[in-house]
């Protein structure tokens, strides 16, 4: 054997010549190659060399380095010699900072993200197992965005599993937050990580929150309103079927507006199999929105749908968007007001256009979709083709306790809009698009 395995370093044989220049070859070899340290790894063509030099031949190669692809090229006594590597030769590459490894087909980043994509466990300043593969040790940890936003998940096999964060105090469980043996959202505390009690559930179907014992719903949530909105006066809410329109005392017609009965709910209706008579066609196609079922639809505590018709030549407190004017045809009583409030309602456009003022409340939502809403937000406009909407506003009464405009609803000259079941209720919440009635507090009389 001429030469040695790895290195291939020329042997000195017996009776050999020039027994120097065999050696001087096998000592190039090894400076070239031992504590391997390269230039550069991406040029193709060589450059302009120092004695003692090295890279790495980038693919298509060119020139002096013609048909040495990712070799190693040395440049000794002022030419190029070149020797390939073997499968787990390491190079460093100077201009990158990074440490190389041959796999036998490329050169490849011992840290590269191929490489890191497969990792079994890492400890940072810890010692890493195979239950806690990911282990730190440190007085804080930074997950920071990369140029946008940035989410942290967790997730688990199925619902059964637990998908959860666990803070402890000396290795014993005091708190828990996340997807613990189903999916509702929980939060749990402990006082000695064995006994567990839930602070908080958020239903994973509803949403409702529940709070230790407390279940606070907006199905809780009483309307403010006298007549509870079904427009039958203030008395009660004991009369269930065969009420009177009343005009609601809680509303304000502007100057040259009208507000007026237009149709009412019957209870036990003829349009579902009930026997009490025939509802109006708006009337019906309100109740079908919102009532899935027959029995909802033909059965339910009456109520009226109002009309408010702006037939004033000067609009109140006129608004114009799009080129159209618009005015208020009623306003809300004087009467003092909770600091924040929702008011909610189903209206629907008959004639005209109605336009909706978001941008004079906090919040707001169609149909249970939020709409962009505060400050600088463009007004809603309704028209017939909507059909009936739902429409929720979050506001706060003024700096003098009252609040004049609670529907924020405008319409144009003579134009008239369809107005049924408002709600007046204290807080800020999104009632449900489908409640139809809520009633206020006086059941029984």
């Amino acid at each position: 054997m001429d030469i040695s395995p790895n290195l291939k370093l020329p042997f000195i044989l017996p009776s050999q010549a020039q027994k120097h220049v065999t050696h001087n070859e096998a000592l190039l070899a090894l400076d070239a190659l031992v504590q391997l340290s390269v230039k550069d790894r991406d040029l193709a063509a060589p450059p302009a060399a120092a004695d003692g030099d090295r890279y790495i031949v980038a693919t298509g190669a060119s020139g002096a380095w013609t048909g040495q692809s990712n070799r190693i090229a040395g440049f000794q006594d002022g030419v190029w010699t070149f020797y390939p590597p073997l499968r787990g030769w390491l190079a460093f590459v100077a201009d990158e900072n990074v440490l190389l490894v041959w796999d036998g087909t490329a050169w490849t980043n011992t840290l590269a993200e191929t490489a890191l994509a497969t990792i079994t466990r890492l400890g940072v300043n810890s010692g890493a197992d195979t239950t806690n593969r990911l282990t730190v040790s440190s007085q804080a940890v930074l997950f920071n965005h990369a140029g946008a936003g940035m989410q942290l998940k967790l997730n688990k096999a199925s619902a059964g599993q637990t998908a959860s964060l666990l803070y402890q105090s000396n290795w014993s469980g005091r708190a828990e937050m996340g997807l613990a043996g189903d999916d509702h959202f929980r939060i749990k505390v402990s006082a000695d990580g064995s006994s567990w009690n839930e602070a908080f559930r958020a239903d994973a179907a509803t949403g409702d929150g529940i709070i230790g014992e407390l279940r606070p719903s907006r199905d809780t949530i009483a309307n403010t309103l006298p007549d509870s909105g079904r427009f039958n006066g203030n008395a009660n809410n004991a009369v269930y079927s065969g009420i009177a329109y009343t005009a609601p005392t809680y509303f304000t017609v502007t100057a040259g507006s009208s507000i007026a009965s237009h149709a009412k709910f019957i209870n036990d209706n003829t349009d579902f199999g009930g026997a009490a008579g025939a509802l109006d066609a708006e009337v019906k196609a309100l109740v079908q929105k919102i009532r899935a079922t027959t029995t909802g639809r033909r059965y339910g505590p009456e109520w009226f749908v109002m009309r408010a018709q702006n037939t004033a030549g000067a609009l109140t407190e006129q608004r114009t968007h799009l080129a159209t004017n618009y005015g208020l045809p009623f306003t809300n009583a004087l009467a003092a007001m909770p600091a924040r409030f929702t008011y909610s309602y189903y209206v629907k456009v008959k004639t005209g256009s109605a336009l909706l003022a978001v941008d004079q409340v906090l919040r707001a939502s169609i149909d249970g979709a939020p709409v962009t809403s505060g400050s600088g937000a463009t007004p809603v406009v309704l028209t017939n083709g909507d059909g009936w909407k739902h429409i929720n506003l979050e506001a706060a009464r003024a700096d003098i306790g009252y609040n004049h405009r609670m529907a924020q609803l405008l319409t144009t000259v003579s134009g008239e809009v369809w107005i049924t079941m408002p709600k007046l209720v204290f807080g800020h919440v999104n009632l449900d698009p489908n409640l139809g009635v809520l009633i206020n507090t006086r059941l029984f009389g």
